[in-house]
């Protein structure tokens, strides 16, 4: 009988275990990109009108994109943009989008190498720890 009712405890712990292991991983992270590039020289202003023209339409329509501003430092050229993305599978869709390669196609004529990119989780003070 003991063993009847210790097999049953323990095969409710192992599924409320596996239940909330789940929820964990379903739990969709906001996730930040940093990207930068550098103007080419006597380029800024040009690289300003596609930024205002083209990239905030192009980031207007973005699914899963919840915040955007752009940077910039006039005397080194250095630019760029900070999103933050409601999940890491939305910032992937965009990566990958045919959009994306559009931005980059008008920007690389007036930029210095490539654009670089960080991306960071999250994480909001007084929730929970950061996941390792």
């Amino acid at each position: 009988m003991a063993t009847a009712v210790r097999r049953r405890v323990s095969c409710i712990c192992a599924v409320g275990m596996v239940l909330l292991s789940l929820s964990t991983v379903g739990l969709a992270e906001e996730v930040i990109r940093i990207s930068s590039y550098r103007a080419r020289f006597g380029k800024n202003a040009e690289v300003s009108k596609v930024t205002d023209a083209e990239i905030t339409g192009v980031y207007a329509g973005m699914k899963g994109l919840k915040w955007v501003k752009f940077y910039y430092d006039p005397a080194s050229g250095e630019r760029g943009s900070v999103t933050v993305w409601a999940d890491r599978s939305a910032l992937d869709a965009y990566m990958k989008s045919q959009a994306r390669k559009g931005i980059l196609a008008k920007l690389r004529p007036l930029i210095e190498g490539e654009v670089t990119s960080r991306i960071y989780v999250v994480h909001q003070p007084g929730s929970s720890s950061p996941r390792p």
